[in-house]
């Protein structure tokens, strides 16, 4: 019983022990007194600076030209992915319709297929764009056009000249029909 009650007790203060390094490193890692340090720090110039900017400017709350870069290729992005949808439910539609002409049928799956395709070269030339220049952007390719939009910094010519190069060598249009758009 002796020889019991000692092993419950080690077991217990080994617990313990684990608890309170976990404890420990816990709080090691997410250094609450830095968090304590920033609060109780008086606000810099800098940062005054950055808050007076804001007073008094009137917001609208449906202004599209106040919207950021990162809102607008969300909304673009999202128009794009219903357009999609809604080209894909429309041919499936045609596909799937026992009364519909077999040409027509065919057409449609051909359709289907182009559409497939446009949106994997969309997000495989969105990829490489952002990898090449660290923008954001967005393409549209269209049947004999794509189009580029960027985000972020001014591009140059080395930049253009690269974009569209990826289009072009990606999509198989020629240069004149690849057209790149700055966001402002």
């Amino acid at each position: 019983m002796k020889k019991l009650l000692k092993k419950r007790q080690l077991i217990l203060a080994t617990l313990v022990l684990a608890l309170g390094a976990a404890v420990f490193v816990n709080w090691y890692y997410s250094k609450p007194e830095m968090a304590a340090d920033a609060r109780t720090q008086p606000p810099t110039a800098a940062d005054s600076r950055q808050t007076e900017e804001h007073l008094g400017d009137s917001q609208y709350v449906h202004n599209p030209y106040s919207a950021s870069a990162g809102q607008y290729f969300a909304g673009a992005r999202l128009r794009r992915s219903s357009a999609h949808d809604e080209a894909k439910e429309t041919l499936g539609a045609v596909i799937t319709d026992s009364r519909a002409d077999p040409k027509a049928v065919a057409d449609a799956g051909k359709a289907l297929q182009r559409l497939a395709d446009a949106i994997k070269l969309e997000a495989d030339c969105e990829s490489l764009i952002a990898a090449k220049t660290g923008a954001e952007c967005l393409v549209i390719i269209g049947a004999d056009t794509a189009e580029t939009v960027l985000g972020g910094e001014p591009i140059n010519s080395a930049t253009a000249l690269q974009i569209k190069e990826i289009l072009a060598q990606k999509t198989g249009f020629d240069w004149e029909k690849i057209m790149i758009v700055e966001l402002n």
